[in-house]
């Protein structure tokens, strides 16, 4: 549904998509929020299909998440709402949110609005036009006409976030890139960085934490059968920070995440016996 400059689209959650604490998984909010980016853009006929045809492609270049606590089951439906934030002359701003969609029908029905809905995630991201032939970054003067801009932020800026640099190493990983990381550009996809970014979380961490925040920044595009090489380290403030570089030692991905301790799991009864 596209509203006064807003998009929405629901979908429904498989399996895959779910951690054992009941939470999205981060690769599945990304996943979701770029396929509601792709149908939005599909509307305003600049799409990836779209625009391949003038020799140009879409790149995403950033991500910022804030991610509530907030439970999601198999088979449940989610909304994903998307809109053009801001515009400039080489980028393109999209905010978003990912809104838990049970019982909001219900709720509806019975004249209580949109009560029913709640916040999954929200965040920002960056977006650049890249010619296919020269490989620079082109102005976005095409699209000033095609799509609306909607002023709201989910963030407090569009201002790039500053990673510090690590001295030391807590995990590494190093990983080969396989035909499952691909794209349908043939480039390892951004949601595969993320993944392995995420091999060198802790166990513990992961078996009772959950992420309140992810920022990712995307550098450089890796290929088949490139290694990959992912440090991980701890910064003062707590966040975890993610750095993956290729064979010649360049940075090509940098993610910095936040958890905090589950306070509550979801009894597996609740899980079993909801009505679908």
């Amino acid at each position: 549904m596209y509203t006064e400059g807003k998009y929405r689209h629901t979908y429904t959650s498989t399996a895959s998509d779910i951690t054992p604490l009941y939470r999205l998984t981060p690769n599945a909010m990304l996943m979701y929020f770029q396929d509601s980016f792709a149908r939005l853009m599909t509307i305003h006929n600049v799409a990836a299909f779209d625009i391949v045809k003038q020799r140009r492609m879409w790149v995403i270049t950033e991500v910022q998440m804030d991610v509530q606590p907030t439970v999601t089951y198999w088979s449940e439906d989610f909304t994903v709402e998307i809109w053009v934030s801001e515009l400039t002359s080489l980028r393109i701003y999209c905010d978003f949110r990912i809104i838990r969609s049970k019982d909001a029908t219900r709720l509806q029905e019975q004249g209580d609005g949109n009560r029913g809905e709640q916040l999954i995630a929200s965040g920002t991201s960056q977006w650049n036009i890249l010619n296919l032939d020269t490989k620079r970054l082109e102005t976005t003067d095409f699209l000033a006409d095609k799509v609306t801009v909607v002023p709201e932020l989910m963030t407090g800026s569009h201002k790039k976030v500053r990673f510090p640099k690590s001295e030391s190493s807590d995990m590494q990983t190093v990983h080969r890139a396989t035909r499952l990381d691909l794209d349908f550009n043939f480039h390892v996809s951004n949601r595969s960085y993320v993944s392995i970014a995420l091999l060198t979380m802790p166990d513990e961490v992961l078996a009772s934490q959950i992420p309140v925040s992810l920022t990712v920044h995307w550098l450089r595009e890796t290929y088949l059968d490139d290694l990959l090489t992912c440090s991980m380290s701890r910064t003062t403030d707590g966040d975890y920070l993610h750095t993956l570089t290729n064979g010649e030692g360049a940075t090509v991905c940098e993610l910095m995440s936040r958890w905090e301790r589950e306070r509550e799991t979801a009894d597996v009864s609740e899980v079993l016996n909801r009505n679908l």
